[in-house]
């Protein structure tokens, strides 16, 4: 039996999602003393002192299902943004959300416009629906170009995907350029912005609740998996018209989201300054990587996320194959066409310490230096 021939959309054609080894595995096969995982945007700064004290008395919750309307965390976004708990689903994190909107909405007889550089899991989901995947242009400040977004726009187009900021470059359009691109776009196309980033954003990001409300047709992801320290919980949030979120929730599992992650978010979103002092953090560390390749001539891109994106050169692979053999893993950003460029996720200060230190540059040259990133 065929049974590839009986699937829907393209997935006959795809493999599953790579998943690395274990990191106690690779650690022992590189036979190294310490392991930093530096290229999957994981916070190193842990979880607020009210999301532990949910952790520590879990335990008698743990033989009852899920609330699997997310009352208490509907609530909560309600009180602290506003937000209509009409407008609001929940799911196990960003890319489960996608995947139901993908579901619902795409077919082999409809395309996606995805621009350039947007999430890789945004276009997974969208191919695997079997739809058309139409790929627009950046800006030259990383963003993606809104205009080339609309030329592409035909009478097949079903959704516009974008990461909002880029993930992982971090760029972002902002408020006044989606308001302008909103009012363009017609009624019947599907418009996901992907802020699963956006807490790095600070005061810089202004909600995009009001063009929501404004334009049923346009959707926003957010996530607790970055500055709230919550990835292996797997749980955000869509904000939507009624229509599509009824829709989603129709479709999605009765209890996709465990009652510890629902517990867990409603704790972290009643302690911002934990997450106001982890945004903190990351800028201490991004700035001594700006400090550090301006001192050698590196061109760091300009954006702020949990991340930082450096131009290693020609050199770029090697630097990357180096710092591995001493446990570092970062993200080379060569399957995204960019050869020269090393996404690396920002860690504590000692890890920056030791990324930076003497024996690590020394070893990506080679030989015994100052530092490695010397021309």
């Amino acid at each position: 039996m065929d049974f590839s021939s009986m699937v829907n959309g393209d997935i006959a054609r795809f493999l599953p999602y790579h998943m690395s080894k274990p990191l106690s595995v690779i650690q022992k096969d590189l036979g190294v003393k310490h392991l930093f995982r530096l290229n999957a945007s994981e916070s190193p700064f842990g979880v607020s002192k009210k999301v532990r004290d949910v952790l520590a008395s879990y335990e008698e919750r743990m033989a009852y299902f899920p609330d699997a309307h997310a009352y208490e965390l509907k609530q909560k976004l309600k009180s602290i943004y506003g937000y209509s708990v009409n407008h609001i689903t929940v799911g196990a994190d960003t890319q489960e959300l996608v995947s139901l909107l993908c579901r619902a909405f795409l077919n082999p007889d409809v395309n996606v416009i995805i621009p350039q550089l947007s999430s890789v899991n945004l276009e997974r989901s969208a191919q695997l629906s079997g739809a058309r995947i139409i790929t627009t242009g950046i800006m030259d400040d990383w963003t993606a170009d809104l205009d080339a977004v609309l030329d592409s726009i035909n009478e097949r187009t079903r959704m516009v995907l974008i990461s909002n900021p880029s993930n992982p470059l971090g760029a972002f359009n902002v408020y006044t350029d989606l308001e302008a691109f909103m009012e363009l776009v017609p009624p019947d196309v599907i418009v996901v912005l992907d802020e699963e980033l956006i807490d790095f954003l600070g005061p810089g990001y202004r909600d995009l609740y009001p063009l929501i409300v404004a334009h049923p047709n346009l959707l926003v992801l957010r996530s607790f998996s970055h500055a709230y320290g919550l990835a292996s919980l797997r749980i955000g949030y869509m904000l939507s018209g009624e229509e599509i979120c009824g829709l989603i929730n129709v479709l999605r599992d009765p209890y996709n989201v465990s009652q510890l992650a629902l517990d867990c978010a409603c704790a972290a979103l009643d302690d911002r300054s934990f997450v106001k002092r982890v945004v903190h953090a990351y800028d201490v560390e991004r700035n001594r990587f700006r400090d550090f390749c301006g001192y050698y001539g590196l061109t760091m891109l300009n954006t702020r996320t949990s991340s930082v994106t450096i131009d290693f050169g020609t050199q770029a692979e090697r630097y990357y194959n180096a710092l591995v053999q001493l446990g570092i893993f970062t993200r080379p950003l060569s399957y995204l066409g960019l050869n020269t460029l090393i996404n690396i996720s920002m860690g504590r200060p000692n890890v920056t310490d030791y990324l930076l230190s003497p024996r690590a540059q020394g070893s990506a040259r080679g030989r015994s230096s100052k530092s490695f990133l010397c021309r």
